[in-house]
């Protein structure tokens, strides 16, 4: 019997080699070589969202082609940053927001807006400041989702996480 974390890393390490293969070095054919960023998604987001950015989509969001919309406004920008988990990550501010990046424009699959200015540590700096404590999450997340659908074409199925569609 394979010991439990021994077998989570193994079958975390084979679903990102999905996302991993674009960016794989010919002398390691076939192991998967992630960028610091995508080792990060791994290690603090994979769990819940999936390796490769699909989850079972009523328990938290996909990510996969979706993530990009919610830089189609500041608010939806904003919203990404202040999620408590994203806000205390344990991260600095550049290596989060270069996990930002990662899920906005390689998991979401062009689902970021012609122009959308990646995350600069700054940025994440001043947001991450004010994590959302102090609203219902699940009904601040159906306000920014609707925005995004009634100002950016997003599609209706953004809606759908743990009841909130």
């Amino acid at each position: 019997m394979i010991p439990r974390p021994l077998a989570l890393a193994a079958a975390v390490a084979i679903g990102l080699a999905g996302v991993a293969a674009g960016h794989a070095d010919s002398g390691t054919a076939g192991a998967p070589v992630l960028n610091p960023a995508q080792s990060q998604f791994l290690l603090r987001c994979g769990g819940c969202h999936g390796t490769t950015g699909l989850s079972p989509p009523k328990s938290v969001p996909v990510l996969r082609g979706r993530a990009g919309w919610f830089l189609c406004t500041p608010e939806g920008r904003e919203y990404i940053v202040r999620v408590p988990n994203v806000a205390r990550a344990l991260l600095d501010d550049a290596r989060l927001a270069a996990v930002l990046n990662f899920v906005a424009f390689d998991l979401g699959e062009g689902s970021a807006p012609h122009g959308a200015e990646p995350f600069t540590g700054e940025e994440v700096r001043a947001i991450r400041a004010r994590p959302l404590t102090d609203v219902p999450l699940l009904a601040h997340r159906r306000q920014v989702v609707n925005d995004l659908i009634r100002r950016c074409g997003a599609p209706k199925d953004l809606l759908v996480y743990g009841g909130a569609g």
